[in-house]
């Protein structure tokens, strides 16, 4: 049912007593305290009021791990990997690494198409930003769905107060990114040196690298010091901006826990369990 019936375009949440009760927590209160409703009735609203869950999916490889965590921090949703015990999806989060291929399109085509967000993951590995908006923009041609360019990456920045002075240090001494990343491992074999250069890489990689070089540099208020340096990165991730993507489906995600609401219904109803006040608070409810 979840994912043979779409929301009418433009549908708005209805205001009947089933709907209004269940955004105020008040579902149980619609049948008296002896009802057998009232136990169906609670835990259905129970479901109702769970937070927001997305499900990261993609093919191995492209980062679910790291994009699950970059959304837990910068948006605060439930979130879970492929494969991690969880309750019903609300959304589905599809992370590409680079044009989509046949198990993308197969894994899209299983996922209800409302509550989709796809996203071209580890865009900071792309030449510059605006490359790698441009593959996201192919992607989302050969998909017809928006597509947006993320890193999961610099979402999960949180250099620490060593690194941002040895950041601060390699700026002073007008150290730059190259452009082939191997070329930043300065110094010899396990030295301080080269160790404190790979932790960089592992943690920011080369675009972050870059991008707190370029901040520091320029005096920037963005680098004053360790935790304003990682907001930058964090802003400049393009994860904060899918709160937006989220946040334009939150009707269809109401419209979903709705109908699951109903659907509790009518199975008490099936069961004989207070079938007149169940019937009764479904034809209120617009169901049927």
């Amino acid at each position: 049912m979840r994912t043979t019936t779409n929301p009418p375009p433009g549908w708005r949440p209805p205001r009947d007593p089933l709907s209004a009760a269940a955004e105020q927590g008040g579902l149980a209160d619609l049948v008296e305290p002896s009802s057998p409703l009232v136990p169906v009735l609670s835990a259905a609203g129970h479901r109702f009021l769970r937070p927001l869950h997305v499900q990261v999916v993609g093919r191995p490889g492209v980062g679910r791990d790291t994009m699950a965590r970059a959304l837990r921090e910068r948006l605060a949703p439930t979130v879970t990997g492929l494969g991690e015990d969880a309750p019903a999806a609300d959304l589905w989060l599809h992370v590409l690494a680079g044009p989509p291929r046949r198990a993308d399109h197969e894994l899209l085509s299983s996922l209800p198409a409302d509550r989709v967000v796809v996203v071209l993951g580890k865009a900071d590995t792309h030449p510059d930003w605006e490359a790698a908006v441009d593959v996201a923009r192919r992607c989302s041609t050969q998909l017809g769905l928006p597509v947006h360019a993320v890193s999961q990456l610099l979402a999960c920045a949180d250099l620490d107060a060593a690194e941002f002075a040895a950041l601060t240090r390699l700026a002073a001494e007008r150290a730059e990114m190259p452009s082939m990343a191997g070329r930043f491992l300065a110094g010899a074999p396990e030295s301080e040196e080269r160790l404190l250069r790979q932790g960089l890489l592992r943690r920011i990689d080369a675009f972050g690298i870059g991008t707190a070089l370029r901040l520091i540099t320029e005096e920037s208020d963005e680098a004053a010091d360790a935790d304003a340096l990682n907001r930058a990165l964090h802003a400049r991730s393009g994860v904060t901006q899918l709160g937006a993507a989220f946040g334009d489906r939150v009707g269809r995600v109401r419209f979903w826990r709705e109908v699951e609401i109903r659907a509790e219904l009518e199975r008490a109803a099936a069961r004989g369990c207070d079938r007149e006040n169940a019937e009764r608070l479904l034809a209120a409810g617009g169901a049927g």
